[in-house]
């Protein structure tokens, strides 16, 4: 019987100990994966928390004669997830007449509210400077836009009250980007601003769980 080496022996035992000490920590590190999935909320209303009313803010500047693509971020705070469940969006002149008067994004039904209404605004509503304009929001730092492609302001409509309710509300994570980008469909004859809206509220304190 050939001798067996007892450093050598010695050496393949203590190989052998690392290699269970090793897996037996992946199968903890995968059994605290299975249940932290397995205690996750699988709705929005399990997520624990205070319920906070809040609305983020996009302001973006359109110049005038202009039919150039803009811009404009919001940067979440830390203090929660931010659930999101409607968007609203309003067009600001910055010049000319009417200078500083909040308006619809879009002309749909304007004009004939404000002549239904002889409020002597009628001429505001024929002026491009509220002509509609192409919408597109999404997540930065991700895939996830929210449409196929820019969509038109149509969809705030006055009659609405310039807010669209989501069919489905959106969850961002703390620190999340949310970008808006605008694009004139008719160059505006004097500048202004187009605020966009995201309605909802943060849970403080609460968590969002990744699967």
């Amino acid at each position: 019987m050939a001798e067996i080496d007892l450093n050598t022996l010695i050496a393949a035992l203590r190989a052998a100990n690392t290699k269970i000490k090793t897996l037996e920590k992946g199968t903890e590190e995968i059994k605290n994966l299975l249940q932290k999935q397995a205690d996750a909320p699988r709705w929005i209303e399990d997520i624990p928390g205070r319920r906070v009313p809040y609305t983020g803010v996009i302001d973006l500047t359109i110049a005038a004669n202009s039919t150039s693509r803009v811009e404009g971020v919001l940067t979440l705070s830390t203090d929660g997830p931010f659930v999101c469940t409607g968007v609203a969006m309003y067009f600001q002149r910055t010049a000319g007449s009417y200078d500083g008067c909040w308006g619809p994004a879009t002309t749909f039904d304007a004009r004939m509210a404000a002549a239904n209404a002889g409020d002597g605004f009628e001429n505001i509503f024929d002026q491009p400077h509220i002509g509609s304009f192409d919408v597109e929001l999404s997540e930065a730092g991700s895939d996830r836009n929210w449409q196929n492609s820019a969509f038109a302001s149509a969809l705030f409509s006055p009659q609405s009250g310039g807010v669209y309710v989501l069919p489905v509300a959106n969850v961002f994570g703390r620190s999340s980007v949310v970008s808006a980008k605008v694009t004139p469909s008719v160059a505006q004859t004097v500048a202004g601003k187009v605020q966009v809206l995201l309605l909802g509220y943060k849970i403080v304190q609460g968590d969002v769980y990744q699967p």
